[in-house]
């Protein structure tokens, strides 16, 4: 593929409102997985390919909060 072909993309606004709550469900899942490790590396990585996959839909990203009770 050349540089200057163009690619068709989709966009959060393109899409059905049920496939942006399955992605959406599915880093939700993994980040929460993630926490339950407990091991930041593990935490951080997947922070950062949800940032990222939310970043190529047109999303603002991901950041992840963990309260300690």
């Amino acid at each position: 593929m050349k540089d200057n072909d163009k690619i068709k993309t989709l966009g959060f606004k393109e899409m059905h409102p049920m496939q942006v709550d399955a992605l959406v469900d599915l880093i939700n899942r993994a980040l929460n997985l993630a926490c339950m490790t407990g091991d930041e590396e593990i935490i951080q990585e997947i922070e950062q390919s949800s940032d990222e996959v939310i970043h190529l839909f047109g999303g603002n990203g991901v950041s992840v909060k963990i309260d300690v009770h």
